[in-house]
């Protein structure tokens, strides 16, 4: 029946000779499992595919708000989210799927561009074959930055949030890249829209284009195969070796596809099982004035135990910690929702965690990239940012010297001992993402901090340090005197005040500054942030009022701006006092 159809197909389209021709070509003998990795992309892609459709069926692009059953305040997007995997059958299977083909698509196709890198197969004639896998990878990056935004939740607001400012640091065009992203002067509806459109729309239809004419070059040129010290290609469309090889080769079918076939399998079965063990957690909706991500809510503190997990307090709808009826101690449940059963001892070790925004493990390497430059260099002639340079030039540069490849390596040799210098550079920039990619998560697990007792008291606290130590007294309405021993300062303000040009409360500063911004300035500002964010306490720009008020009310690289309905005037004159009672005096 099947080979009825076949020519009853065939006697209208001819298309026998071009089946048989893809099928039958002869596959060098020196291919191996590496070369699996093109096809087992394409299988990544496929699922990526079927899976996203079946996620946009359920999935509303809205940030209207919605109230849940609890009476948290969530938004349609997230919600939608939430349905498709609670609700759905095997909703969650298909956003595990799509979860974690993301991941392994980002992980397949930057094996094989390195495996295709290394064995010089992006040369003669194969240069556009390697031009377009470049713009498949740079296709891959975009549907995983543009993916992360669409569960509108608050981790995924805030890691947006950074990597549209990191846009908008670019030299000249960079204001309009980062309007044209968000849609306006902030995250919100017209952002996740056109995020929405780029991942579903735009993104799969340009790799798809990409994809087909790759295919078809692979197809048309061959298989380089492996590359040996002593081959010696000639100006010939197909070096002399290859055509050799091509003679004494196999057939795709059906001794090359086997591979291809077991390795694709393995992919998918690497996706069911991650799918398995590693479930989906749920998050909170986006909270703009809260860049903490929990489940619970803007109220609640994600704190991790002793054995490593995560968890924060059962509250009710209106932050009210639920208590256990025996032993009165608080509920906890982990960030899947679960309870979670601690002893009183394992309660009074919890340390709370700070989750700070941040993207994908696979940017992670930019992310702390962004760390070893200054927040401005003067170049003479013009200011740069840090972040344009570690998040926009350099990258740029890089991209830019990894499309150009073959131009740049024009030599007839394949071997990577016989390319020194080529091999060295791919090494080593493997070895840079991997030793920043490690810093960046022992920077984010030290966001794990011993808890710091706070005091809460009607009467005037007095802490004296002796040797070099301070005194510090905060009379009624804010006001601070600080005296430091042995060589030290003196500074007296007024009620209501910390400095001179201060008029705020430092204490609810402090307050605002613990709920608002101590996601990104880490330890209440006394310590550098996950992303270089300044030291408060000793950055020359934070003793500046007037500064600190116009990067409120502006933003400025990585923070974001925060307009009178987010922050009141009063309360940004609250966290000016703040940070000016912390300054290193």
């Amino acid at each position: 029946m099947a080979n009825r159809v076949y020519e009853w197909v065939d006697e209208r389209t001819g298309i026998k000779p071009a089946v048989d021709y893809v099928l039958y070509r002869r596959i060098p003998k020196s291919v191996n499992w590496w070369f699996t990795l093109g096809s087992a992309s394409l299988t990544v892609f496929l699922i990526q595919a079927v899976s996203g459709i079946f996620l946009g069926m359920g999935y509303t692009p809205s940030t209207a708000p919605v109230v849940r059953p609890d009476g948290l305040l969530s938004n349609e997007a997230l919600e939608s989210v939430r349905h498709i995997t609670n609700n759905v059958p095997f909703g969650d299977w298909v956003r595990g799927f799509h979860r974690w083909g993301a991941n392994m698509m980002v992980i397949i196709v930057m094996l094989h561009m390195v495996r295709v890198f290394f064995m010089g197969s992006y040369k003669y004639p194969r240069e556009l074959t390697w031009f377009i896998g470049v713009g498949i990878l740079l296709m891959v990056l975009g549907f995983s930055f543009t993916g992360y935004l669409l569960p509108w939740d608050n981790r995924a607001y805030w890691a947006t949030q950074v990597g549209v400012k990191i846009g908008g640091s670019a030299p000249i065009l960079g204001p309009a890249v980062e309007t044209i992203l968000k849609g306006g002067p902030s995250l919100g509806a017209a952002t996740l829209t056109r995020f929405y459109a780029l991942h579903v729309l735009l993104l799969p239809m340009l790799t798809a284009l990409l994809i087909g004419v790759h295919m078809f070059l692979v197809i048309k040129i061959g298989i380089s195969g492996q590359p040996t010290l002593k081959e010696k290609p000639n100006d010939s469309l197909f070096d002399t070796t290859n055509v050799k090889k091509k003679k004494a080769g196999r057939a795709f079918f059906p001794y090359i596809i086997f591979k291809d076939a077991v390795a694709s399998v393995a992919v998918i079965g690497l996706i069911v099982l991650a799918t398995i063990f590693w479930p989906l957690e749920n998050s909170n909706p986006v909270d703009p004035n809260n860049p903490f991500s929990t489940l619970e809510g803007a109220s609640s503190t994600v704190y991790q135990t002793s054995a490593g997990v995560r968890v924060e307090q059962d509250l009710a709808p209106d932050g009210t910690p639920f208590l256990d009826a025996k032993t009165s101690q608080p509920l906890y449940v982990d960030l899947k929702g679960n309870n979670v059963n601690l002893t009183a001892a394992e309660i009074t070790s919890l340390k709370p965690v700070q989750m700070a925004p941040q993207p994908e493990w696979y940017f992670l390497f930019l992310f702390q990239f962004l760390k070893i430059f200054p927040p401005e260099v003067n170049l003479g002639l013009f200011t740069i940012t840090g972040e344009a340079i570690g998040g926009i030039v350099v990258p740029t540069i890089l991209v830019l010297l990894l499309l150009l490849a073959p131009v740049l390596d024009r030599g007839s040799k394949r071997s990577p001992l016989s390319r020194p210098i080529a091999s060295l550079s791919m090494l080593a920039f493997l070895i840079a993402c991997v030793v920043l990619t490690v810093l960046a998560i022992n920077d984010l697990n030290a966001a794990v901090a011993a808890p710091t007792p706070t005091t809460t008291a009607t009467t005037t606290p007095t802490a004296t340090t002796a040797t070099g130590g301070a005194t510090a007294t905060t009379a009624a309405g804010g006001g601070t005197t600080a005296t430091t021993a042995a060589g030290g300062t003196t500074a007296t303000t007024a009620a209501g005040g910390t400095a001179a040009g201060v008029t705020g409360d430092a204490t609810k500063g402090a307050a605002l500054f613990r709920t608002v911004c101590q996601g990104c300035h880490a330890n209440m500002g006394k310590a550098t942030g996950t992303a270089g964010q300044p030291n408060l306490t000793n950055s020359a720009n934070a003793g500046d009022p007037v500064y600190v008020r116009n990067n409120i009310r502006t933003g400025k690289n990585l923070m974001p701006a925060f307009d009178s309905s987010t922050i009141t005037d009063a309360e940004v004159e609250n966290l000016v006092a703040y940070i000016a009672s912390i300054r290193v005096k």
